[in-house]
């Protein structure tokens, strides 16, 4: 099969300007609020190739001839480089949905207000849909501070109190449990199943001294004034949360979501493909299967990346779980 790919730039085709002065084609999809990027790699050899407007909405699809194409997603050009003798011309863009008021610091005060509420009116200012996870939707706090911070990094980080992500995506602002993989339509992702025949090469790691037994975080009662330790977990070494909480279900938690984080990034691995699986996304699951007994099973993806060059077009991963996950 003959690799392919479409690129619409402000809604125009331009994927027959450029076919025959495409060099590579990178896609990088990542878990949490690393922003998904692309970089385009051109062949400027008369120096004639016209720069993108900056902000230009470039989207891109991947797949083979013949068959449809596989939307990888909408970015906004950020950046114009080349360089010489061997003229080249590369354009990097970043997902048009992490663009604008999203990341302007604000401040204000949520009161008696739920995980789904807060980020229903989060994403609605930024004219994206909300997409929570079942789990996630009736968890609530009677008071949070968000002074001086982007809405962005405010629900970025009460949601790692909860061991979650939030990431706008496809149009939408998902906000999901590590692991617990949705798409932008709030969809569950299954974990597509990869094989080892499906791997060119892979390496691993388990790095099982340096994880957390327990976790341990503090709450302070409004009244008296008087702080209490929440401890979740056994054994050392032991994770203390600096940061003090106004509830011991808050507190709860966060030793819990730190626990969580620790056990999960025991054992990494990174693979690549001898294809394209667009299957793969940044904070979805993956099944490994056929490498050695330890690694069967769900892991969870850090980050994905697709590239189209002259070798063909592949994708390589990274991805993290617990050693009895």
């Amino acid at each position: 099969m003959r690799p392919a790919f479409r690129i619409m730039v402000d809604g125009e085709d331009r994927t027959a300007v450029i076919a025959d002065r495409l060099l590579s084609l990178l896609v990088t999809d990542e878990d949490g609020t690393k922003a998904d990027r692309v970089e385009i790699e051109l062949d400027d050899r008369d120096g004639r190739l016209a720069f993108p407007e900056v902000e230009a909405r470039i989207e891109v699809s991947l797949g083979f001839g013949g068959r449809p194409l596989a939307l990888m997603g909408i970015y906004a050009v950020d950046a114009v480089s080349g360089e010489g003798p061997a003229r080249t011309l590369r354009i990097t863009g970043t997902a048009a949905d992490l663009k604008g008021d999203i990341r302007a610091p604000r401040t204000r005060s949520w009161i008696d207000r739920t995980l789904a509420q807060i980020a229903g009116t989060i994403a609605a200012e930024a004219g994206l849909r909300p997409v929570v996870g079942q789990g996630l939707r009736a968890i609530s706090w009677p008071f949070l501070a968000q002074t001086a911070e982007s809405n962005l990094h405010f629900l970025t980080r009460i949601a790692a109190e909860l061991d979650a992500t939030c990431k706008p995506a496809g149009g939408a602002l998902v906000v999901q449990r590590r692991g617990e993989g949705s798409t932008a339509a709030g969809d569950a992702l299954s974990p597509p199943l990869i094989g080892r025949q499906r791997l060119s090469d892979w390496s691993w790691s388990w790095n099982g001294r340096s994880v957390y037994r327990a976790a341990e975080a503090e709450w302070t009662e409004t009244a008296t004034g008087v702080t209490h330790k929440v401890r979740i977990g056994t054994g050392t070494p032991l994770k203390k949360i600096r940061h003090p909480y106004a509830t011991e279900a808050e507190a709860s938690r966060a030793a819990q979501a730190a626990l969580s984080g620790a056990g999960r990034a025991e054992m990494e691995i990174s693979a690549t493909l001898s294809g394209f699986e667009p299957r793969l996304l940044g904070g979805g699951p993956v099944a490994l299967q056929g490498l050695r007994p330890e690694l069967d099973g769900t892991w969870h993806l850090a980050a994905v990346t697709h590239r189209l060059d002259g070798a063909g077009l592949i994708t390589q991963f990274q991805a993290r779980r617990g050693r009895d996950d």
